[in-house]
């Protein structure tokens, strides 16, 4: 899938993925909020969720599927991770027979503004629309309104709450949750 002028492409991820994933992930999410936490709370954090272990097992679980956005050149710049089937937690008031939560979406910050976040949005939207998901849902970090404000800009809505654990820190994440439309 191309992305805004052809200046970057989607494809999907597989498990010879897992390292550069690995890496990645790590970078995007410690120029999300690295400035915002502590260093131990985000070195502990990275070390668990960004592992090469962790991103191989995902890339082999047949619930989730993994977007990576590279640039022309073939540089990894931004990705998505859903898991179908996924249930919201019981604070949010979300009634779905078919959910999928939007688990990760990130793109580098030099790409922001340039419709990476939107078009692996939209790739993720319609796998999940695809799959017969009727709900796409996701935590994200209270004092985050970028993101935040692209969510709602998106159609996804405030349902709820749920508490996020950064190392030793316990945020709180606002569910938002989007109703999808098969295909």
């Amino acid at each position: 899938m191309a992305g805004v002028g052809s200046a970057f492409h989607i494809r999907l991820a597989g498990t010879g993925d897992a390292r550069s994933l690995a890496v990645l992930g790590a970078q995007l999410f410690g120029q999300s909020f690295g400035a915002a936490n502590t260093p131990e709370d985000m070195r502990e954090y990275i070390s668990s969720a960004f592992a090469e272990g962790r991103q191989r097992a995902d890339l082999e679980d047949p619930s989730i599927r993994i977007w990576l956005a590279e640039s022309s050149s073939g540089e990894a710049i931004g990705y998505a991770q859903i898991r179908l089937g996924a249930v919201p937690p019981a604070s949010a008031a979300i009634l779905s027979e078919q959910p999928a939560e939007l688990v990760r979406l990130y793109a580098d910050r030099a790409w922001h503004g340039r419709g990476v976040g939107a078009a692996l949005l939209r790739t993720c939207i319609g796998a999940c629309s695809d799959s017969g998901a009727d709900v796409l849902w996701l935590g994200v970090w209270q004092e985050n309104p970028r993101a935040i404000a692209f969510y709602e800009k998106h159609e996804f809505r405030r349902r709820g709450r749920q508490p996020f654990l950064l190392g030793a820190d316990r945020q709180t994440d606002w569910v938002m949750a989007r109703t999808l439309r098969p295909r």
